[in-house]
């Protein structure tokens, strides 16, 4: 598996835990991923180190 697959994993994790699978949605047609009761990001964000605190460590990894 590669580093993104699993950040953008551990990053949509981190969301369905902390806001529930109920509250947590991927939105094709826009590209999107909405969460919590206003929550809204570019889907590509989930692959971004350090987006949730659960990605913090590869955000400060140095190669």
């Amino acid at each position: 598996m590669t580093d993104e697959t699993l950040v953008a994993l551990k990053n949509y994790e981190y969301l369905i835990l902390e806001h529930g699978c109920e509250n947590v949605s991927l939105v094709w047609h826009t590209d999107s991923v909405v969460f919590g009761d206003d929550g809204c990001a570019d889907i590509d964000m989930l692959a971004q180190p350090g987006f949730t605190p659960a990605t913090e460590c590869f955000a400060n990894r140095r190669d």
